[in-house]
């Protein structure tokens, strides 16, 4: 495990967090390199926290569970293009708005353009000896037992159900027996508000003290997640406001690895503490964006597989469900908190091998499987019938030994002109009320113009929240 510690000092590994993107990349790259001028710092990686609308088109955005008033390319379609290229390796989650079609095609994860990795429904990858985990989407009670069911052309409310998290999803990660140093979700675990300044989180969001009150806000799963995995970091958004806590963890030990666990009681204490920040979405004035300092951290600047991960999504492949009803159902799910029994030790000694062959950095294997809007040719989306066969997705159930199971993708050749016009889905209001940082259209000014583009703080816990516009996010 690596230790952060404060933003200057010379070495390791700068993550910048981000919290909301919503397609706004321009305005936070921008903005990190103001901080980099100003800090006389490189930053390395940047992470984003769910809701970053990899939206490639018009059709994309008709994928894209919001009101039609607030529907925007924004600027990602330039980065998927070639137009533009990322500064800065990007990893991203999943949130509540995104272009769910998408999203499905690298269900377990990959490169939604040059430079800009999606982790996946859940996943966990490495990068310069860091380790990155994390969950997309929100909790939903009423579907989170259900399997994926859901493929466009969406109607319904199947548009918002789709990017509810799922009890496979978090089984999976709950069999992660290594230590996590970061660790991802776009809402926040359940009781987290407790471990942090309540008073300060009430003044800039008061519509917020029933659910803290009765300890409703936030999610059960993920809280799950967080008391078992115990990562060093755990950074969430959702709720647009900038919030720390630090989480106490009851002292225990866990095997230091899967593989020693099977031949030698060898064990590794778990961090006694998580540390917890969630960050706001991209405005000018809006505390958005923190960068963490990892001293430690060392080896090549690239994302690698984790092959823990692997062996586990070997493992479970035959659990995923494409109907309503989860079935095969999920081993210990039934009746409390499934047992973490880590990957099976034929399923890892498989991934190894195959990872010895091949090498263990994520390829750089991004291919369209769509126009970018300056190709569309239209200016008006209508719902794709299908979601593409991403080639990525095969060269990795390729790696871990499985055949494709995303049943109903069309092959990505077809995926550029297969549509068809579906009725708006159900609206869902951003719930954002309009303050002094946008204009009456609702539309941002541009973040990285501002002297107060970004707030940065030594530790995630010593953060100064302040008052700020009162808005909440999408909860459903």
């Amino acid at each position: 495990m690596v230790s952060p510690a404060e933003l200057k000092g010379s070495g390791g590994l700068r993550i910048a967090v981000e919290g909301c993107c919503h397609g706004e990349l321009d305005n936070i790259y921008s903005t990190m390199q103001l901080l980099e001028k100003r800090q006389g710092t490189k930053i390395d990686l940047l992470i984003c926290c769910g809701d970053f609308q990899a939206v490639r088109n018009l059709d994309d955005l008709e994928c894209l569970a919001c009101p039609v008033k607030y529907r925007s390319l924004n600027t990602f379609h330039k980065y998927h293009s070639g137009q533009l290229k990322a500064p800065y390796p990007t990893i991203f989650i999943g949130g509540n708005h995104e272009a769910s079609n998408y999203l499905w095609e690298l269900y377990y994860g990959g490169w939604v353009a040059p430079n800009i990795y999606y982790l996946g429904h859940a996943g966990v990858v490495n990068f310069a000896g860091i380790r990155i985990g994390g969950l997309s989407g929100i909790f939903n009670d009423a579907h989170y037992s259900m399997g994926h069911w859901e493929a466009p052309p969406y109607q319904g409310g199947a548009l918002r159900s789709a990017y509810h998290i799922r009890a496979l999803e978090v089984y999976r990660l709950m069999q992660l027996k290594k230590p996590l140093d970061v660790f991802l979700s776009h809402d926040w675990p359940q009781g987290v508000a407790h471990h942090g300044d309540k008073n300060q989180l009430l003044r800039a969001k008061p519509f917020l003290k029933t659910e803290v009150g009765n300890d409703s806000l936030g999610s059960p799963p993920a809280r799950m997640l967080m008391d078992e995995l115990q990562p060093s970091y755990w950074f969430s958004a959702h709720l647009h406001v900038k919030y720390a806590a630090l989480v106490q963890h009851s002292p225990r030990a866990t095997p230091a690895s899967t593989a020693a666990s099977a031949q030698q009681p060898q064990v590794e204490s778990l961090v006694q503490a998580t540390r917890f920040l969630a960050l706001d979405k991209c405005l000018p004035k809006r505390r958005f964006l923190q960068v963490v300092h990892f001293p430690d951290a060392h080896g090549a600047h690239e994302l690698s597989y984790d092959a823990e991960w692997l062996a586990i999504l070997r493992g479970t492949h035959g659990l995923l469900s494409l109907q309503r009803r989860q079935y095969p159902p999920i081993p210990g799910m039934v009746g409390g908190r499934p047992k973490r029994e880590g990957p099976a030790q034929g399923d890892l000694e498989y991934v190894q091998a195959q990872l010895a062959a091949r090498g263990g950095e994520v390829p750089h294997n991004f291919t369209p499987t769509a126009v970018s809007q300056g190709e569309l040719g239209r200016s008006h989306g209508v719902m794709p019938r299908s979601c593409a066969q991403n080639p990525q997705t095969l060269a990795l159930l390729d790696v871990i030994g499985r055949p494709f199971n995303l049943a109903g993708s069309a092959p990505s050749q077809a995926q550029a002109h297969d549509h068809v016009s579906v009725a708006n889905p159900e609206e869902i209001a951003l719930d954002d009320t309009v303050g002094d940082d946008e204009d009456a259209d609702g539309d941002a000014q541009p973040a990285a113009n501002g002297g107060n583009a970004a707030v940065l703080a030594p530790h995630p816990e010593d953060i100064d929240i302040g008052n700020e516009d009162e808005d909440e996010a999408d909860d459903e």
